[in-house]
């Protein structure tokens, strides 16, 4: 059952990277306002001087390679003794595959008058779902609270005493100072990857940018987060004009009616095109093949090597060329029992899933039997429809839609539930001419690790999926560098039969 019409497979892996990308951009960039560590709202500007704070709430528009992509909203709220309380909000107007999508990205927190973390709360809402991420922090323990839907988990994570949140940067920066030629890094807690970073900042002097008709003189800012870099334009009150990282994504200063403005309509700018890597020559029959050589740029070697198996394994380092076939891989770094464990998306010890899972696979006796008709009722089960949102087990039964992300974390809840080991692969997989961002489960028979792919109804995942991650989607924003840099070409396809 192979099945590969769907253009939706790999949504929810482009709406993670793009927010991952455009979260780093909205908060670890330094924003419009620079305070000092008192309660008495004084400013310290790049170059010298104390300015008062800034009252008026920051609009930037948000552009892809010019086309509106929509609108951000930055402001500050003085608490006194108690610190700060900074917002950053972002109103995005997408389409996937042609069907228009709303996604609105809120994050707040607050801060002491040294601008530490104390608390933030972070919001992910699109047309179908919200996921929703609540922090505090005590002494040296973060308590995060994340809810998707009407079902919610709690996590515990050690941190140093002396944390900051990426909005909290900008703050941070210009009460610290920071010159022409100076660096600084920063210790910082980021919400989507639920990870401690290092924020590396420098000041690069002076530059003239064109605004509107005019030329000013600007303070140049380089900030890099995550690998991804991001330059952005300040004058000497520290008030941003312009800000801009890699896939050709852009925040201007605008006037709040032209950013509302900018985000009527029809969206501009479609996802899968966004990301799709195209491919020469084309393959002629994915789900037949039985071999395929690619020749790879734009990923390390070292990046590749550790997913080295039977079924992915590269023949050559420079040029890169991959191989791949549809064949079990025996290879494994840890032990199977760790791919057994539950987390706020994957809730395999819910009692709806077990006893979904034992429903669907009563009369089945082997493990075998079990994983093909789970992933044969996911695939059946699910309308494939876009979802923005990283979606938790129980809400993907209820909401009944979504793509790869939301048909791989519901699998991979069912198949837990039954005690079979399943990992999760996140990377490549060709549709439609060109290779796409996708996820797919891995279960664990027999020994032997088999990749299966229940978005495209696949009891074997065909030869063109490409594993670049893995993990429980907690981790996708290690693919954020990779976008734009990678090409792909066809070297040699194999198939079982001629294919005319």
């Amino acid at each position: 059952m192979n099945r590969r019409k769907t253009a939706f497979s790999s949504h929810s892996i482009y709406a993670f990277l793009l927010f991952g990308l455009w979260c780093t951009l909205l908060g670890s960039l330094i924003k419009s306002s620079y305070f000092d560590g008192s309660s008495h709202g004084t400013v310290v500007s790049l170059q010298s001087g104390i300015k008062d704070i800034p009252t008026d709430t920051e609009w930037m528009r948000i552009t892809h390679h010019g086309k509106k992509l929509g609108y951000s909203v930055y402001s500050v709220a003085n608490l006194g003794e108690r610190g700060y309380s900074i917002t950053s909000t972002a109103h995005l107007n997408l389409a996937i595959a042609g069907i228009k999508t709303n996604l609105l990205m809120k994050n707040q927190v607050k801060v002491d008058t040294l601008f530490h973390l104390v608390s933030f709360d972070f919001q992910l809402q699109s047309d179908q779902y919200i996921t929703t991420v609540n922090g505090l922090k005590i002494d040296q323990t973060l308590l995060i609270n994340i809810k998707h839907g009407n079902d919610s988990t709690t996590r515990k994570i050690h941190v140093p005493d002396e944390i900051y949140s990426i909005l909290s940067i900008q703050p941070m920066v210009a009460w610290q100072g920071i010159t022409e030629g100076e660096q600084m890094t920063l210790p910082v807690f980021d919400p989507v990857s639920m990870e401690i970073g290092q924020v590396e900042i420098s000041h690069e002097g002076k530059d003239d940018l064109t605004i509107g008709e005019n030329s000013v003189r600007l303070n140049k800012i380089r900030v890099e987060f995550k690998g991804i870099p991001s330059i952005l334009w300040l004058d000497d009150n520290g008030l941003t004009y312009r800000e801009e990282t890699i896939m050709g994504l852009v925040m201007e200063k605008t006037t709040p009616e032209e950013a509302l403005r900018s985000q009527s309509g029809d969206s501009d700018i479609d996802l899968i095109d966004v990301y799709a890597i195209p491919v020469t020559p084309q393959i002629k029959d994915p789900a037949s093949l039985s071999e395929l050589i690619l020749e790879i740029d734009g990923i390390d070697f070292h990046y590749l090597q550790k997913f080295s198996s039977e079924r992915q394994s590269i023949i050559q380092e420079n040029p890169l060329h991959l191989r791949l076939r549809p064949v079990p891989a025996s290879q494994i770094h840890i032990s199977p029992d760790s791919f057994l464990l539950a987390n706020s998306i994957i809730q395999c010890n819910n009692p709806r899933i077990i006893e979904l899972s034992r429903d669907v696979t009563q009369n089945d006796r082997s493990q075998q039997d079990k994983v093909n008709r789970l992933n044969n009722w996911v695939y059946r089960y699910l309308k494939k429809r876009p979802v923005v949102t990283l979606s938790s087990a129980v809400e993907i039964l209820d909401g009944k839609q979504g793509d790869c992300s939301e048909h791989t974390t519901l699998f991979t809840s069912l198949s837990r539930s039954m005690g079979i080991p399943t990992k999760i692969h996140i990377g490549l997989v060709y549709l439609q001419g060109r290779f796409l961002y996708h996820a797919w489960p891995v279960v664990h028979l027999d020994g032997n690790w088999i990749a299966v792919d229940p978005t495209l109804g696949q009891p074997v995942a065909d030869a063109t999926h490409i594993t670049l991650l893995e993990g429980d989607f907690n981790n996708l924003t290690e693919l954020i560098p990779l976008l734009g840099r990678v090409t792909i070409r066809i070297l040699e396809q194999k198939y079982e039969k001629p294919v005319l």
